[in-house]
């Protein structure tokens, strides 16, 4: 075959590609995001509530497979530019879903997949000029790639790293990798030294003060650690550690609201005594206020015995309570993994009140009760 021929061959393999990705008659068959200029502009189905662990991107009319190792690693680099109609704010940039995506992945162990999504992710980190990553979001792809036993691709992704500029120390290396596992000795029975009695106020307040910015680092959540941890410690109030809320947050928390806002939708169809209608006003909700309440996340990453907490933390969300008899205000509670696990919402609307209270039945965030409970913050 002549030189010529093998390049009249290469760029027919070449079109090829691109016709087979190309999404002009795309009809998908599993949930689809859909991306412009690295923006989320459209899902599928339409009340899709989590874009984070779709099937299918497409990508500037271009469709890829996300269980598909090939796919993942001929995303091409968007030009991320800003839409008009931006419905989505941080939770749909096209890095930050695909870095979302990788966690889905590394809770499955499947180890290919979740290296290709970080490595794609990150680099796309590194060209988007429309949000800036800290040091924390960039640090996935060495810890799950330690995680996950690929050391080799910790590396890899170390020097990578480094080469934009971060520098990591030994003891930071060290806290990626897995802790080994502490093999049983066999013990003698000893006498049970009586536990020291400490008043339950008392374990409150020094679980509270013990709480730190790191802990919340730590933490895999939607979240960026962007604040300071702060301490509420009033004699006579229960004590909370808490994080404001500013910047990239304020559009995470909205997008959070939203997805809560389907579930409320979907949870409450079948009730015709409580009103359809009934929906958090996100636009509504109040960041910042001096004499009332307010929107942040409630800090509660370990117990009092320094153990890993079930929900290391919560959004406690509310509009301007000072508007008495048509306020919104209320919790969602997160899990380990980052996934809601129960949430409380209290509507009042003319006067009257509404308590909705939703629990996980079966993997998925479900309406269980009209409750009495309020939110405890």
């Amino acid at each position: 075959m002549s030189f010529i021929s093998k390049i009249l061959d290469a760029f027919k393999m070449e079109s090829t590609r691109e016709m087979e990705n190309s999404a002009d008659g795309f009809m998908p068959d599993a949930q689809t995001a859909y991306f412009k200029n690295g923006k989320l502009y459209k899902l599928y189905p339409s009340d899709l509530d989590n874009w984070y662990d779709v099937r299918y991107l497409v990508s500037d009319n271009k469709v890829y497979d996300l269980e598909k190792v090939e796919d993942i690693g001929k995303i091409p680099i968007p030009e991320f530019k800003r839409m008009e109609d931006d419905n989505y704010g941080v939770t749909g940039l096209l890095d930050y879903v695909l870095r979302m995506k990788s966690r889905y992945f590394y809770q499955r162990k499947e180890k290919e997949l979740c290296s290709v999504c970080l490595w794609k992710a990150t680099e796309m980190m590194f060209a988007n000029p429309l949000c800036k990553w800290s040091k924390k979001d960039y640090d996935r792809i060495l810890k799950y790639h330690f995680l996950l036993g690929m050391d080799e691709e910790a590396e890899r992704a170390k020097k990578y790293l480094e080469s934009k500029g971060m520098i990591f120390t030994d003891y930071e290396l060290q806290a990626m990798k897995p802790k080994p596992k502490k093999q049983a000795q066999p013990t003698t029975r000893k006498k049970r030294t009586p536990k020291e009695k400490i008043d339950w106020r008392e374990k409150e307040l020094i679980t509270v003060q013990n709480i730190t910015t790191g802990d919340m680092q730590e933490l895999d959540m939607p979240f960026v650690c962007n604040t300071e941890v702060k301490k509420y410690i009033h004699e006579g109030n229960h004590p909370f550690a808490y994080m404001e809320i500013f910047g990239e947050n304020v559009s995470i928390v909205k997008s959070e609201i939203k997805k809560m806002n389907a579930i409320i939708k979907d949870g409450i169809r079948d009730y015709p005594s409580i009103p359809q209608n009934l929906s958090i006003p996100a636009s509504s909700l109040v960041f910042q206020s001096p004499n009332y309440g307010y929107t942040r996340i409630m800090c509660t990453p370990k117990t009092y015995e320094g153990n890993k907490s079930k929900y290391p933390y919560t959004l406690y969300f509310c509009t301007d309570l000072s508007k008495r008899g048509n306020t919104t205000h209320g919790e969602l509670t997160y899990g380990q993994d980052g996934k809601v696990q129960k949430a409380t919402v209290v509507f009042w609307r003319n006067n009257n009140q509404f308590i909705l209270n939703f629990k996980m039945i079966d993997d998925k965030l479900t309406f269980s009760d009209i409750g009495q409970i309020r939110p405890t913050w």
